[in-house]
């Protein structure tokens, strides 16, 4: 049997959606300024330093593994892969396993571009064959493969089993159109889960589950595209199994459900938006502790990488790139009369946005009450009356996002 470890507790750290563009594709140039301006609250101007920083404090700290749900790359540029597994290289030397799984922006993705002063031009894209050669640590690590997709599954230690699902859409050769949002899981795909799930069982092991897609809706308004397309099928298949908890990203929000529902889900949010989180996961005696940190950037960067803008206040930078998607969704959704009241109502827009994106809009009923019942919430009902049913998401979560214990 291969294993990661041989320790009796383990613990790997979480992240999902870095979303990288390698350095080498874009100049700063004007078209890429407006791509940055227009991708939906991350940053992908200075991802390359980020993940270099967050590398080190993986070798610092030196957990098992490290598990990436996906979107690895912005625009599954050939060249961003490369740079991503060149950035994590460090970890093979210090003793910790990369466990990459792709998303739907890393194959077949007809954005790949760089991106030169106005212009873009097209640029390699990254192929399953590309994936496996690029991201061989993680294969090398594999305890099966399924033939005709890139999902498998490893042994983190003898007793838990990580089984990771491809559960991407793209075709067999270049694509020349945009990368498709929503996820499905094949036959063939459910057949090979189903043998690594009685092997599992069959060996007494713990089991956990990764894509990148979600089980579940983890938002009543905005799902579609986000839920695997046969969610119920999969899901029917992993709660045969002693599957403890299954992990994802794509929605670029913080979110757990663990409660009224079949197999609990931890949904991380994107590495390069918000506050930059990620999760460390501690695995014991018919047990598993989940913890969302913000990564503390600033203790991992050179002293001539903290002189260079933005990294001089790196999570300000953050919020100011978050804070330029919500104007552009105001623009379109909020009528503002200009009055001090609709720009405290505004404001109210940008809190609950955050909190939704970092697992923080889990209210108490009173406060939600309070919330609802305030001049400035319903100020901002005023200004965006068709705005309430996704508003009312932003709020609806009952359960803490940013840590979770099981027990059985």
């Amino acid at each position: 049997m291969k294993v990661i470890t041989d320790k009796a507790n383990p613990e790997f750290w979480l992240l999902s959606d870095p979303h990288l563009i390698a350095d080498s594709l874009h100049d700063f140039g004007p078209r890429f300024e407006q791509m940055q301006a227009t991708s939906a609250g991350k940053d992908i101007t200075y991802q390359e330093t980020a993940l270099r920083a967050f590398v080190r404090k993986v070798v610092e700290e030196k957990p098992d593994a490290v598990v990436i749900t996906g979107d690895l790359t912005f625009n599954g540029a050939k060249a961003s892969a490369k740079k991503f597994a060149e950035l994590f290289a460090p970890l093979k030397k210090a003793g910790v396993a990369l466990i990459a799984i792709p998303g739907n922006h890393d194959i077949f993705d007809g954005w790949a571009r760089r991106f030169e002063a106005d212009q873009e031009y097209r640029v390699d894209q990254l192929s399953p064959r590309d994936w496996k050669e690029i991201f061989s640590a993680t294969y090398d690590l594999a305890e099966s493969l399924d033939p005709n997709s890139l999902s498998f599954a490893v042994n983190l230690n003898p007793h838990w089993r990580l089984i990771c699902l491809d559960s991407n859409i793209y075709g067999h050769q270049e694509s020349y159109g945009h990368p498709i949002t929503s996820g499905n899981s094949t036959d063939s795909e459910r057949a090979w889960l189903t043998q690594e799930l009685e092997t599992g069982q069959k060996a007494n092991q713990e089991m956990l589950f990764f894509m990148h897609h979600n089980l579940y809706d983890h938002n009543s308004v905005v799902h579609d595209g986000f839920r695997l397309n046969n969610a119920a099928e999969l899901l029917a298949l992993l709660k045969k199994y002693p599957v403890r908890c299954a992990f994802s990203g794509h929605i670029h929000a913080q979110h757990i459900m663990a409660k009224n529902v079949a197999i609990p889900e931890i949904v991380s949010s994107c590495f390069a938006e918000t506050d930059q989180g990620y999760g460390i996961v501690k695995l014991g005696n018919n047990q598993l502790d989940y913890l969302r940190k913000t990564f503390d950037i600033d203790r991992y960067l050179t002293e001539q990488e903290k002189k260079a803008y933005p990294f001089n206040d790196f999570h300000s930078y953050l919020v100011k790139v978050f804070d330029g998607a919500n104007d552009q969704l105001m623009e379109h959704f909020l009528t503002f009369d200009g009055t001090a009241e609709g720009q405290e109502a505004i404001s109210l827009l940008k809190k609950l946005h955050w909190n939704f994106f970092t697992g923080q809009g889990n209210l108490t009923p009173a406060e939600l009450a309070t919330l609802k019942k305030s001049a400035t919430y319903q100020k901002l009902l005023q200004m965006g009356p068709n705005l309430r049913w996704y508003l009312n998401s932003l709020t609806e979560s009952q359960e803490s996002s940013q840590e979770l214990m099981l027990t059985w």
